[in-house]
């Protein structure tokens, strides 16, 4: 019988796409010093800012560290990048638990 396996870097680049589609995201932030001279490096661009916790098969945690843009309601972000996220994560792999954290690490001023 075959086998599929859905990898942490497919989910990341599920959870990162779907992220930077929602309004008022500016971007992914990197987490760490590393992961800011990887994106300097044009290593792991977007999912710098995404962490995946595999706990089962049925069973994900994701952690996104996001930019916003300034002058716009930061819980409703929060809210849709949740939403968003999960949604799609769920519908590409059929995972059944899908638990999104998100860090707001800045706000991009209005320009």
């Amino acid at each position: 019988m075959a086998k599929i396996i859905i990898t942490e870097n497919a989910i990341k680049k599920i959870a990162a796409y779907s992220t930077i589609e929602c309004y008022g995201v500016v971007g992914l932030a990197p987490k760490t010093f590393y992961d800011k001279i990887l994106r300097t490096l044009k290593v792991e661009e977007y999912e710098a800012g995404v962490d995946v916790d595999i706990k089962s098969n049925d069973n994900v945690k994701i952690t996104l560290y996001v930019i916003i843009q300034g002058g716009t309601n930061v819980l409703e972000i929060a809210n849709t990048i949740i939403s968003q996220v999960s949604y799609k994560v769920k519908q590409l792999t059929k995972i059944k638990n899908v638990d999104v954290d998100v860090i707001i690490k800045g706000i991009k001023g209005e320009e």
